[in-house]
């Protein structure tokens, strides 16, 4: 049978790669092969990767809510994020059955049968896999178009995935990845003039992070929100990605946890069972 091997949350910025190419945020690179480190010692046979869309794989003419990739292959990124261009293999078995008992559990997911992937997925499999070798399956998650799914459906929707992990009729060793900033502000009233983002809402950040750390998740999901998102940042509702992997992962406190509250309002966390 299959099994949940490793759980992972990581932010995903697109100035990442550039920014660390050219001596950038070295500690930002140290955090993602920390992480790495355990992902590689869990040895998984297939990754679910839980972020939002930026408006490149959907747009608002037809925006899901939720969305699972069942494609053979997919690629990336199909934005502008200055990085190397990747195939990916899709891991059809998981993602079908991952549909199927989500469907069978009252989520109707949309179904992408054709895409490419941004940023949001990307970034995180560059620097968490060896030239993204392994078959991935992309689950979609609205994080910024109103009106954002509630947190409780989102963990429920997590509680899906990993029934579906569980039940998959054959051998594999899955991981899952989730993405996304607690606090974030693009191109918003939040941010100083002149400049293009800012982190609006640290305190938020913080609270978010020990939350996590101490599996308060009971409490997690009902502060978050949509009104509370919104107040940390057009983005804030990136929140929702960690909260279907918390879905997933369960009740466990993460064997890893760091930051960059006091910068980027970010967090890397791991969870794992061996």
């Amino acid at each position: 049978m299959a099994e949940l091997v490793v759980g992972i949350g990581v932010p995903h910025s697109p100035h990442y790669p550039a920014a660390i190419a050219k001596d950038g945020p070295e500690e930002t690179a140290v955090l993602f092969r920390e992480v790495k480190a355990h992902l590689d010692a869990a040895r998984p046979d297939a990754i679910v990767v839980i972020a939002n869309d930026h408006f490149n794989t959907f747009f608002l003419n037809n925006f899901p809510t939720f969305a699972i990739g069942v494609a053979e292959k997919s690629f990336g990124p199909n934005d502008q994020t200055r990085m190397p261009h990747y195939d990916l293999l899709v891991e059809t078995t998981l993602a079908s059955h991952i549909r199927d008992v989500a469907i069978r559990e009252g989520f109707d997911l949309s179904v992408a049968q054709e895409f490419g992937v941004d940023h949001a997925m990307l970034v995180p499999l560059h620097y968490l896999t060896d030239g993204i070798r392994l078959p991935v399956v992309p689950i979609w998650v609205n994080a910024f178009v109103k009106p954002l799914p509630r947190a409780k459906r989102c963990f429920a929707l997590g509680r899906a995935v990993r029934c579906a992990i569980d039940s998959l009729g054959r051998d594999m060793r899955v991981a899952v990845v989730g993405t996304g900033s607690f606090s974030l502000e693009i191109g918003g009233p939040k941010i100083e003039p002149g400049k293009r983002n800012a982190v609006p809402d640290i305190a938020w950040s913080r609270h978010v992070h020990r939350r996590m750390a101490e599996a308060r998740l009971d409490e997690l999901v009902e502060e978050a929100t949509p009104e509370r998102m919104w107040k940390a940042g057009n983005i804030g509702g990136e929140l929702l990605n960690w909260i279907v992997t918390l879905g997933v992962v369960g009740q466990d406190k993460p064997r890893y946890i760091a930051d960059h509250n006091d910068k980027d309002g970010h967090a890397y966390a791991v969870w794992r069972w061996d």
